[in-house]
């Protein structure tokens, strides 16, 4: 006759210690999910006003310092996005500036747009633009 002892299997107090290890594990994996969904949320706005920026930059970087440069500065002070646009936009409004660098004759600007993102968070890009 055979001992229940010597009998192969697994006893109920191993089986609760490998589910509770197996819980822990999988909540510590799930702790990550709410964190890497804010970092996917943060790049997603970080690429659409990176376009914005791209955007606006590049007309002031093809026309150059001078006439075209104030003219757009001046439409791009301060832009608030009318408000029944907001609810499709990440951004609520953007500003740009443009300071000269170096003394009286220097021909280099520095060109500041700053983007207000619905969430309360300022982006900021720069450029430099020259005479031509």
């Amino acid at each position: 006759m055979r001992h229940a002892a010597s009998e192969s299997g697994f006893t109920l107090l191993e089986v609760v210690i490998a589910l509770t290890i197996l819980a822990v594990g999988i909540m510590a994996v799930m702790s990550l999910f709410p964190a890497s969904l804010a970092q996917q949320r943060v790049a997603a706005e970080r690429t659409v006003i990176a376009a914005l920026a791209r955007t606006q930059l590049s007309e002031v970087r093809s026309g150059g310092a001078g006439a075209s440069l104030s003219d757009w500065v001046n439409s791009n002070t301060y832009h608030v996005v009318e408000a029944s646009a907001r609810a499709y936009t990440l951004y609520d409004s953007w500003r740009a500036t443009a300071t000269r660098i170096g003394g009286p004759g220097a021909d280099l600007y520095r060109v500041v747009f700053s983007v207000r993102l619905n969430s309360g968070r300022e982006e900021e890009f720069v450029t430099y633009v020259t005479e031509r």
